[in-house]
């Protein structure tokens, strides 16, 4: 089965020669987005393992929060990608130096080290890209073992099924199964689908592997370090968190236009954020915990396309940066920028406030909003009523339990202010939600099996 995995890396910018990269990079983006919005073929398309990738600019600027390194100029090129083997890296950055050429020469001679023109070969391009390449704290899949390859003749088999259903007169109170062997009939029929007899690899949770063991484990003896941490954490660092004000009439319309202009023209958007963390020890080891645990349970736990139970990531990472100091988070996402921080609020405003409240100026949060995933939990229980996730106060009081994700407008002001813009974003199935790249895979799964009358049922319903 083939594996995802991210890339990063960070180039040092020529500061005389920033305009011109800016001016570059909004070429390409228009160049990309026209052609995409024409269904026209791009230069990316010819990297047939790049499931995502954008280059966005760092600076100083992208910094609400004063950093806690100095900053500079960077480019970053985040990408997505297939791999299989020890040199799945090597492999990638040849297709980005091959079929990129003319962009990574015209983005990367604006920036400290690059080739010369007359120096400029596939090695020297790989070499240079080399340099920068940052290490991902923890990265999550929505649809793990999925290549670009198969994604698209996934979809193309849905395509042609639904088409195929719909262009035939079936009598009222035809068996799904007969209906199910019609299709299999014209599938086989058309050699372009040959592939589709072979069943596509699916990753189950992995219950069993040594690191979700040993988290478990971890979670079953530690319990009573980890409440005492909580603790700790809660007197001696949140309880003297400054509380955060700020709410989305204080930002800057600017900045906000900004990031409007390279949202909403797909069904999936992208969102790039970047934060300081806060100094000091504890800070450091609590974030350090907490990618530890979303690495665990992102590689062995939420491999059927949820992410704490968010239906609509298809990939995200958190990147750790300037000496652990800062750190980045890249999501690619299906919906709008509301819609998907609503998700997280609603879903998994513990998990978040958990992760983020070790980041400067993150809204004030007590007991790491771990508080807040009780109402989840009563959710799911039959019978019980979900409470509505909210900042949890003691009665008579202003002291909240909660806060965090759940103080839902500062929260989404803090998102907004800390959230940077794209340069350049590419997909190549970006009408797919990540439900459809998972449904589809089960079509092309159940399309050969010999169902029963209600599994054939059900397989219908996914066309």
């Amino acid at each position: 089965m083939t594996h995802q995995h991210p890339f990063i890396t960070m180039s040092e910018i020529q500061e005389d020669k920033l305009v011109l990269l800016r001016s570059r990079l909004e070429a390409i983006r228009k160049d990309l987005l026209e052609k995409q919005l024409s269904n026209v073929p791009t230069v990316f398309d010819k990297v047939n393992t790049l499931h995502y990738g954008r280059w966005v600019i760092l600076s100083r600027d992208s910094f609400r929060d004063e950093p806690r390194e100095p900053v500079g100029l960077r480019l970053v090129l985040s990408t997505n990608y297939d791999g299989i083997g020890e040199d799945h890296v090597e492999h990638h950055l040849t297709d980005l130096v091959t079929h990129l050429t003319p962009y990574i020469d015209q983005l990367y001679e604006c920036c400290v080290g690059y080739p010369e023109e007359g120096a400029r070969t596939e090695e020297s391009r790989k070499n240079f890209l080399r340099k920068g390449i940052t290490k991902t704290s923890a990265f999550f899949n929505g649809a793990p073992g999925r290549s670009v390859v198969q994604i698209r003749q996934e979809d193309a088999l849905h395509q042609h099924i639904w088409k195929f259903v719909n262009s035939r007169t079936w009598d009222e109170g035809t068996p799904a199964t007969a209906i199910h062997r019609a299709i299999q009939q014209e599938i086989d029929a058309n050699p372009e689908f040959a592939w589709s007899r072979e069943k596509a690899g699916v990753q189950g949770i992995k219950w069993g592997s040594f690191l979700s063991w040993g988290f478990l484990l971890v979670l079953l003896f530690l319990t009573g370090l980890a409440v005492f941490w909580i603790l700790f954490i809660f007197l001696f660092y949140e309880l003297w968190d400054k509380k955060q004000t700020l709410t989305q009439s204080d930002l800057d319309d600017k900045k906000i236009d900004k990031l409007k202009l390279v949202e909403d023209f797909f069904p999936q958007n992208q969102f790039t954020q970047v934060a300081v963390l806060k100094p000091g020890l504890a800070r450091k080891f609590n974030f350090w915990i907490w990618m530890l645990r979303t690495r665990v349970l992102a590689n062995d736990v939420f491999v059927k396309g949820k992410l704490l139970n968010i239906p609509t990531i298809h990939f995200a990472r958190w990147v750790q940066f300037d000496k652990g100091k800062h750190v980045l988070f890249f999501s690619n996402f299906d919906g709008n920028w509301e819609q998907y921080l609503g998700d997280f609020i609603d879903q998994s405003g513990w998990g978040l406030s958990a992760i983020f409240s070790n980041t400067v100026n993150f809204p004030k949060t007590h007991f790491m909003g771990l508080l807040g995933v009780i109402p989840v939990i009563l959710g799911k229980i039959p019978g019980m009523r979900k409470i509505p996730p909210m900042p949890v106060t003691f009665p008579g009081t202003k002291f909240v339990l909660t806060g965090g994700a759940y103080d839902q407008e500062h929260f989404l002001a803090w998102s907004r202010s800390t959230q940077i813009p794209t340069q350049v974003w590419y997909c190549p199935y970006r009408h797919l939600s990540i439900k459809n790249v998972n449904n589809n895979t089960m079509i092309h799964n159940e399309l050969h099996e010999p169902l029963t009358e209600e599994q054939a049922q059900i397989f219908l319903k996914r066309i």
